[in-house]
């Protein structure tokens, strides 16, 4: 569900927004009147259950990431048509869908590094930094829709869709493909450990230096406005 907060102003350009602006809207229209944007946000879960069954059962047979991936796209169409259909439809429920599109992303956020980690592809402990990285930037969105009134779905024209996109491409390579590369702390890692090392670092620091930035603009606009005989700007 792409639902933003009410009166925020809605940020997107990833490298698939284009194909996503002309298709999903059709979908929405071709959908059955007996759909609500509700049975896709169940969907968006029943997929996240499905990408960790895949995952956990990898332990038995790679080929059990078919699963995971099939699971993936069933969450792109879901996640990505529900707020959609609202929109086509007119029938918005604007807080009510930020509030549990938010909350349905999170869990399936971890749902989905939780299953990684339970797969023999990654180490448990880096697919749960994983989830720390997606969850302060997930704060930072937040917050900065709070503050901004801009709600911002990308960064440096990633999104959603080409998070998934990148797991989907990782799912067919490490089966074949995941070889030790590194002792760290007397823990071996594997290639696909230290890809999500360094994905969780470039999450804290886009955290980071955002955050930063974002302060001091709010701070210099809070000044001028109060210099100006604005509202007070002061922290609460």
């Amino acid at each position: 569900m792409t639902s933003e907060q009410p009166n925020a102003r809605r940020e997107i350009r990833t490298l698939t927004g284009p194909f996503e602006a002309y298709v999903l809207p059709r979908m929405a229209a071709a959908l059955p009147r007996r759909v609500t944007p509700d049975h896709l946000t169940l969907l968006g879960m029943v997929a996240a259950v499905l990408i960790v069954a895949g995952y956990c059962l990898t332990n038995l047979s790679p080929w059990w990431m078919v699963l995971a991936n099939a699971g993936l796209v069933a969450h792109w169409w879901a996640d990505s048509l529900d707020g959609t259909l609202a929109r086509v439809r007119r029938i918005e429920r604007e807080r009510y869908g930020y509030f549990v599109d938010h909350i349905c992303d999170a869990l399936s956020a971890l749902l989905i590094c939780t299953g990684l980690g339970l797969s023999p592809y990654m180490d448990f402990r880096v697919a749960q930094l994983l989830v720390v990285g997606y969850l302060m930037m997930n704060i930072y969105v937040h917050v900065a829709t709070y503050a901004e009134g801009r709600f911002k779905l990308s960064y440096g024209r990633f999104g959603p869709t080409e998070v998934r996109l990148a797991l989907f491409a990782v799912n067919v390579v490490v089966p074949f493909w995941n070889p030790p590369v590194h002792t760290l702390l007397g823990v071996p890692l594997r290639a696909l450990d230290l890809a999500g090392l360094a994905v969780t670092g470039i999450l804290l620091a886009v955290f980071l230096v955002c955050s930063m930035r974002d302060a001091r603009e709010l701070d210099r606009r809070d000044r001028a406005a109060r210099v100006g005989g604005g509202p007070d700007g002061g922290r609460s």
